[in-house]
């Protein structure tokens, strides 16, 4: 009797994350198997004869082909496990070694587990009845082996005994998402439908290629700059998606890193280029392996800045593999700076995600504070960070310098008008609506005294409106100078002094006449 061959009822997990699609296969194949089963059973008949008439005889691995029941006592096959990412192929799901154009997963950990035998007819016939979750399958558990996939993906698992067999896979590289259970027999009935006829095999050494997905994770992060003046350098972080993740999961043909930048910010320099493996070992990527444009420092604001890697060294990286790259760039200009950031992994740039840094001016108005509308010329101060308590009163750091056009100062002059204009202050990171500094006036007015004790302004992002200021007005009051004598003060005084002196004088003789009398 000719064997009828049937199509493979456990499917070889694989693709992109839709699981409903694999259940409905497998659904769909295990019906197969029982019309094969209702209409005649076959196999049964092909495998009652054939077992019966197996011989005894050492270990071994059988021919593809060979029927279970025609095999010698104690054969064994293999199953090797196959790990890639991406999303499902077009690849025949019959247990057949396939070329794939995925990249594969290293340090997935799988179990085989022999949960079944398949000595007799009707074993087999209730294979397909049988789903993954009425077995349990575990690391140590009896009749189970453990293997890590390589580099290359695959777990080869050798002298398996004929029977029915769970696959789990017992440990999932970071980032990815695991593969659904499966069941699997040895030796596995092939089948073949793109031929013409169609044609069946007993199949020894099994493939399947059980899907992981790797998740996007990808981000763009901005530091405070620890200089707040304008001028400063902002750092920036760009962390890209893991290899595998995009791309359905294909090796790349081209890779890039792109920054678009904000047209007030220049970009100054990459402080660093790492790759990140899959457990979390950095190490710095080769400078011959990349190169950025335009070259550090760029000579204009605003634009892209791009890192182009080697695709051939990022197809040498694990999957799982991500990018860091640390970068400056010069703040030029105030307001709510977005940052951008893309990966191109050959297929067209993908969104990483961006970052902001907020920016404000400060404007002052110098006044005397006997004549509130007179703006006094020539004040200068300087601006602090707040101190430790968020306060002016403490003790103070070094004074904030700011960049203006190509010139850095820390020392700010009232004009004509005695406004007193700050280019730019930090204010935050993206939805900071202020942010506070501490003022001091370093120099008066000619004719003025300063004041003495820091102040305290708040900043928010963005220029300030003309005609207003960043605080009330910074008042001064003029000097006072030497006392001035009353008009005409001393030629009256010297009349006051003779008058005076005729008094006494007339006084004394009158005094004198009356003692004469009395003595006549």
């Amino acid at each position: 009797m000719t064997p009828t061959f049937i199509h493979s009822p456990f499917p070889t997990v694989w693709g992109g994350g839709d699981h409903s699609k694999e259940e409905g296969l497998m659904k769909t194949k295990k019906m197969t198997l029982r019309r094969l089963a209702s209409t005649g059973g076959v196999l049964a008949l092909v495998l009652a004869g054939a077992i019966g008439g197996a011989s005894m005889a050492s270990a071994t691995a059988p021919d593809d082909g060979t029927a279970p029941g025609n095999a010698p006592a104690g054969s064994m096959g293999t199953l090797i496990v196959h790990k890639h990412v991406g999303t499902t192929t077009t690849n025949p799901n019959n247990g057949t070694q396939q070329s794939v154009d995925r990249l594969p997963l290293a340090g997935a950990g799988f179990t085989v587990c022999k949960v079944g035998d398949l000595t007799t007819p009707a074993q087999w016939e209730a294979v397909a009845g049988l789903d993954a979750a009425d077995f349990t399958c575990a690391v140590g558990q009896t009749d189970s082996h453990t293997l890590t996939t390589h580099a290359d993906g695959s777990a080869t698992f050798e002298e398996l005994p004929i029977g029915l067999y769970k696959v789990v896979e017992t440990t999932v590289p970071a980032g990815a998402t695991g593969s659904a259970d499966f069941l699997v027999t040895m030796p596995f009935p092939s089948k073949d439908t793109s031929a013409t006829p169609a044609t069946s095999n007993w199949l020894w050494t099994v493939h399947t290629y059980p899907k992981n997905t790797i998740t996007p994770t990808s981000s763009k992060t901005v530091a405070d700059p620890g200089t707040h003046g304008l001028g400063s350098l902002v750092p920036w972080t760009i962390t890209s998606n893991p290899l595998g993740s995009l791309n359905n999961g294909q090796a790349v043909t081209a890779y890039s890193l792109i920054d678009s930048l904000d047209p007030n910010l220049r970009y100054e320099a990459t402080t660093s280029l790492v790759s990140v493996a899959p457990g979390g070992a950095e190490t710095a990527v080769p400078t011959d392996k990349y190169t950025v444009n335009p070259a550090a420092p760029a000579a204009t604001s605003g634009g892209t800045v791009t890192v182009t890697l080697d695709p051939a060294y990022v197809n040498s990286l694990p999957t799982g593999t991500y990018f860091k790259w640390a970068l400056t760039t010069e703040v030029t200009g105030i307001g709510v700076l977005e940052n951008k950031a893309f990966e191109n992994p050959g297929t067209g740039n993908v969104d990483v995600g961006s970052a902001t840094t907020v920016w404000g001016a400060m404007r002052l108005l110098k006044v005397d504070a006997t004549a509130q509308t007179t703006g006094l010329a020539g004040a200068e101060f300087q601006v602090f960070d707040v101190d430790s308590n968020g306060t002016c009163t403490g003790t103070l750091g070094s004074a904030i310098s700011v960049k203006s056009g190509t010139t850095t100062t820390s020392t700010f002059v009232s004009d004509a008008s005695g406004v007193v204009d700050v280019a730019g202050l930090y204010v935050g990171q993206a939805g900071a609506t202020s942010h506070d500094y501490c003022v001091k006036e370093t120099k008066a007015p000619v004719g003025y005294t300063a004041a003495t004790a820091a102040f305290l302004v708040t900043i928010q992002p963005g220029a300030v409106t003309q005609g207003e200021y960043s605080h009330a007005a910074v008042l001064n009051t003029p000097i006072n100078g030497p006392m001035l004598p009353l008009t005409g003060a001393n030629g009256t005084l010297w009349f006051t002094v003779g008058g005076i002196a005729l008094i006494v004088v007339a006084a004394g003789g009158l005094l004198m006449m009356r003692r004469a009398r009395s003595h006549e």
